[in-house]
């Protein structure tokens, strides 16, 4: 398979634009209480990678590193059992929790308790792609899993009305999942990975790396809580009508959010990284200030021409087929140009080492999230969610800036050399 930057980005494009054009297709096809429901089953399907994934998979992406994939069979092994355990018990509980509520379980919701598994299994297989440098064959896999079911199930529902339900999203989404996992198992054909995988896995791994992952447990939940529980106080205080006009936004807005993960924040971390190893703070000062005010600055003229191109939207749809909320697209777009810049700042701090401010940085933005949303909402209704997430993200921005300013002067006060990151010893 060809490999480069030129697949990657064209990948990750193609897959930004399907998932965009579903958002279109979902609010305009199935409406806006379906649209609702789709966003929060999005949230449970985002969270639950996180929520029993134990912070376990930041140790196997780094452990694979200059493995071959059957060396790094019995560790990926390993991971998977704790996975395998903690969907079966997920499960149960989900089961246990129903009956004793004499709740009926619906045929979308197990559709729902499947993609979970397979988008937990998936993350936990996809990062050590990317740590044994099988960079594009993991992006093919996202995109076979993430987008490339999404044209086929629109085209589906705009000729068939009967296909015009969430089931039938979930159905194919589902499909796109087992499509990834053969499309895996055909890139490891060249080496003997399930030879390997009849090895016992590694007990005392699991026990050494739980015993150590605690804050990269807590933030992995506190970076999917900030994407996704706003959406859950929408619903809870203003119903699903409103989180479907809400779930519409932030897919769009979010959109902004993943290109400068994939273009800006990512790419700035190994020269961040190479310049505090240099042991010279004003060299990693100054490409601070300028990675930030790149990040911020991209991503204010993307949120513009998203805008922009949202009203003409507004201009063509003659029907009314799309919700009119410009003062909550434009919060939300905000909200997601500071986050552009508060992220470029949480890889900062990365670079640095302070792993443990990076954890409970994440984990207080939750709170933060939840409290503004819900005073936010109070006040001011739906457009008080985007306010809501604006202010959050301009707190974290904030308080991440005064983080590192005080690094820079305790650094630089100190007169010694500085210590390296610790990131990859945590």
């Amino acid at each position: 398979m060809a490999t480069g930057g030129g697949l990657n980005l064209v990948l990750r494009a193609a897959t930004l634009a399907f998932r965009f054009g579903l958002s279109f297709y979902v609010v305009s096809y199935l409406g806006l209480q379906s649209a609702g429901i789709y966003g929060l089953l999005l949230g449970a399907v985002g969270v639950a990678p996180a929520l029993i994934g134990w912070g376990l998979n930041y140790f196997v992406a780094r452990e694979v590193v200059g493995r071959t994939p059957d060396d790094a069979a019995r560790l990926v092994k390993t991971r998977l059992t704790v996975t395998f355990v903690s969907l079966s018990l997920l499960t149960i509980l989900a089961a246990v929790g129903a009956a004793s509520m004499g709740i009926e379980w619906h045929p979308l919701w197990l559709l729902v308790l499947a993609l979970i598994w397979l988008e937990t299994l998936a993350l936990d297989l996809y990062l050590p792609l990317i740590g044994l440098e099988l960079a594009t064959q993991a992006n093919v896999v996202v995109f076979v899993r993430s987008a490339l079911w999404v044209p086929i199930a629109v085209a589906a529902g705009m000729a068939w009305p009967a296909w015009r339900s969430l089931d039938a999203l979930c159905a194919f989404w589902i499909g796109g999942h087992l499509l990834s996992l053969a499309l895996m198992a055909r890139f490891l054909r060249e080496w003997p990975v399930w030879a390997r995988l009849a090895e016992p896995i590694d007990r005392g791994w699991i026990r050494d790396r739980l015993g150590r992952s605690w804050y990269i447990y807590l933030s992995d939940l506190g970076i999917v809580g900030l994407i996704y529980l706003d959406r859950y106080m929408v619903s809870g205080l203003l119903g699903l009508t409103a989180t479907g006009i809400y779930t519409f936004y932030w897919s769009l807005a979010n959109a902004l959010q993943t290109l400068m993960q994939a273009s800006v924040v990512q790419l700035a971390l190994p020269r961040l990284v190479k310049a505090y190893g240099q042991r010279d703070m004003g060299l990693w000062a100054r490409l601070v200030k300028s990675e930030l005010l790149k990040a911020i600055v991209v991503a204010f003229g993307l949120a513009a021409l998203m805008f922009v191109a949202m009203e003409l939207v507004f201009l063509f749809d003659k029907s009314g087929h799309f919700p009119r909320e410009r003062e909550l697209f434009g919060c939300l777009l905000l909200a997601s140009v500071l986050r552009a810049g508060s992220d470029l700042l949480n890889v900062c701090i990365t670079s640095s080492g302070r792993d443990r401010y990076y954890a409970a940085s994440n984990v207080a933005g939750v709170f933060l999230s939840l409290a503004c949303a819900f005073v936010g909402i109070s006040l001011f209704g739906l457009i008080g969610s985007g306010l809501g997430a604006a202010a959050t993200a301009a707190i974290l921005i904030v308080s991440r800036l005064i983080h590192l300013r005080g690094i820079v002067r305790s650094e630089a006060g100190a007169g010694e050399p500085l210590p390296m990151p610790a990131r990859s010893e945590a």
